[in-house]
């Protein structure tokens, strides 16, 4: 008999292993194929189909998806690696060369790799089809379609092949490069009791020897297992943290269309467009039940860069009490300070005008400089930033305004303010608006786009959609860190299952009981499962209270979210860890705990 026919009896007799191995890379690359597809969509990211409110919450888990891939990808083929070292070890007893196992192993490895690779572009494909129907039909977002980039395929192929050439490779030299002695050995390996034990022992005795066989369970591959407990942690604080994020976001999101629409309904009346009628708008909008309770006009001239008001009409209009001389002006800056975004405020201390002379500026071209130095600043939100307007607003005194309007170069608007007597139900109404806009202005949609009107309604709509869809897609990804902290637990329990059988057989042999079987391995699996938790726990509650707080002024309710969700999660384990050890333990007794499948 041949090595390579050797080499496929140990394949299909070790078929469970491959599978797992498979899947580990298949569920890793197609996660992150997943948001590779939404990344790399020009019509999701640049704000074509969507509001950059909504797309920019694709960047953080894109991110996390990639490092999940970087991580799976290593320590799935690390544990493969590490259950078939006494296989090998036997191999180079009978005669095989190190050449020749280096060369199956890895093109075994890479053979499989490949397959994952092909297997979860595939289902990939299919599992976006699926996310941009739940995005389009119950999110509501129907104006994204669904598309996967090119760039989606090279990204994903790209990183999951670098991940898994360089730890293939890496590792399958480190394996070759151990004695016969260690590989035949390494199941049966064990560790000296670590620092935990010795620290139990220390300050609690009497717990530390009535439990010294089950800290005897726990000291074997101790360093692979605190490996384990870091990575674990981390994708438990994750969790965590994507809660507490999902709460304090949904609230900020609602809260700022309140501080940033004071008006129910605002548009601008300028470059000849959005000229409609009172008696038009009060049709179309109490046609749908939409009444009007007041209106506000406030004029105003703009340039390129800035937007300028008369600060008698602001004043009057919007309650305000600004005082602003001839030949000054006061920089108005409509941001909510507190809404978790941060702004480079800067004021501009002199602005240039130019005026006409009479009838000289057609005749020769000749024109006046009007120089206004600024007054100061406030930080206020007065009125809805509508579009049609420019991106800075400055007040002036009434002279000047008058001056710029009568004389200046500069277009002249009105700006349209109103409150509605019930916005919650105007969503019709609006939409009936916006139609009427755009046939009275004869652009086309992208158009309309400068000169559509802005409502509170839509804003609020376009939050919960941004609210939902963040909800949505944290919510995917904390499954996917959640199944990842399992699998890096579950995966390293199977890997020591031929010592556990033997352990349990040894057990039976000195008289230990089922019931006390059970105690053993429950204990043992709890603390796999557990440390984990409770680490992540204590220590992510920091970092929930800086982020809640400094970018939401919402700490005290990141805290509560994040710890509510760690504590489920603690109950959940203790749970499954009741239930799996039975498992376990019932399945070493008959033989059949072998990797998922039979010995």
């Amino acid at each position: 008999m041949s090595f390579f026919e050797v080499s496929l009896k140990m394949f299909r007799k070790d078929f469970a292993r491959h599978r797992l191995y498979f899947l580990c890379c298949l569920f890793a690359a197609t996660v992150f194929f997943c948001f590779a597809s939404m990344f790399t969509n020009p019509s999701l990211m640049e704000g074509q189909a969507v509001d950059s409110m909504i797309s920019s919450n694709i960047i953080f888990p894109s991110v996390l998806s990639a490092v999940f891939l970087l991580m799976v990808v290593p320590y799935s083929y690390t544990v493969f690696l590490s259950s078939r070292q006494r296989e090998y070890g036997v191999l180079f007893c009978l005669g095989m060369s190190r050449g020749t196992a280096w060369k199956r192993l890895l093109g075994e490895a890479m053979a499989l790799g490949v397959l994952a690779l092909a297997a979860s572009l595939a289902l990939g494909t299919f599992l976006s089809m699926v996310f941009y129907g739940i995005v389009s039909n119950v999110i509501g977002l129907t104006s994204l379609q669904w598309v996967v980039p090119c760039q989606a395929y090279i990204v994903t192929t790209l990183l999951y092949v670098a991940a898994l050439g360089l730890t293939v490779a890496f590792l399958v030299v480190r394996l070759m490069g151990r004695r016969i002695r260690l590989l035949l050995l390494a199941p049966y390996q064990a560790e000296r009791k670590g620092r935990a034990y010795s620290w139990m022992k220390k300050h609690f005795p009497g717990y530390a020897r009535k439990h010294v066989l089950e800290f005897s369970l726990l000291a074997r591959h101790k360093q692979g297992w605190a490996a384990r407990y870091c990575l674990s942690a981390l994708l438990v604080g994750s969790v965590c943290f994507l809660v507490s994020f999902c709460v304090v976001f949904q609230s900020s999101v609602l809260r700022d269309v309140e501080n940033y629409c004071p008006y129910d309904l605002a548009y601008s009346e300028i470059f000849g467009k959005n000229k409609i009628s009172g008696d038009e708008l009060l049709e179309v909008l109490s046609g749908h039940n939409v009444l009007v309770t007041e209106e506000k006009q406030i004029p105003f001239v703009r340039d390129n860069a800035f937007n300028y008001f008369p600060v008698s009409e602001i004043n009057e209009k919007l309650g305000s009490h600004y005082k602003v001389s001839a030949g000054k002006f006061l920089s108005l800056f409509q941001f909510e300070v507190e809404d978790g975004y941060g702004y480079e405020m800067l004021e501009t201390p002199r602005v240039h005008l130019k005026l006409g002379i009479g009838n000289l500026r057609q005749a020769k071209g000749k024109q006046a400089l009007l120089e206004l130095q600024s007054c100061g600043s406030d930080i206020r939100v007065l009125f809805n930033k509508s579009p049609g307007l420019a991106d800075y607003n400055l007040i002036l005194n009434d002279a000047d305004f008058e001056l710029i309007k009568s004389n200046g170069n500069y277009w002249f608007g009105k700006m349209h303010l109103f409150r509605l007597q019930n916005w919650q139900e105007s969503s019709a109404g609006i939409s009936a608006l916006q139609s009427l806009l755009k046939e009275a202005n004869g652009l086309n949609q992208e158009e309309q786009w400068d000169f559509c009107a802005d409502s509170k309604i839509e804003q609020f709509q376009v939050a919960s959609q941004s609210g939902r869809f963040n909800v949505f897609l944290m919510s995917f990804l904390e499954a996917l860190m959640l199944m990842a902290a399992y699998l890096l637990i579950h995966f390293g329990i199977m890997a020591e299952q031929e010592e556990n059988r033997r352990l349990q057989k040894s057990l039976f042999m000195v008289g230990v009981t089922a019931a006390e079987e059970y105690r053993l391995f429950l204990f043992k699996d709890r603390m796999r499962f557990l440390p984990p938790l409770l680490i992540s726990l204590l220590f992510s509650q920091p970092f929930l209270y800086k982020m809640g707080e400094g970018a939401y002024h919402s700490g005290k309710v990141g805290c509560f979210a994040g710890a509510l969700a760690g504590v489920a999660l603690l109950l959940a384990a203790i749970k499954y860890t009741a239930h799996s050890s039975k498992r376990e333990l019932a399945l070493l007794k008959r033989g059949q705990y072998h990797w998922g499948g039979r010995p």
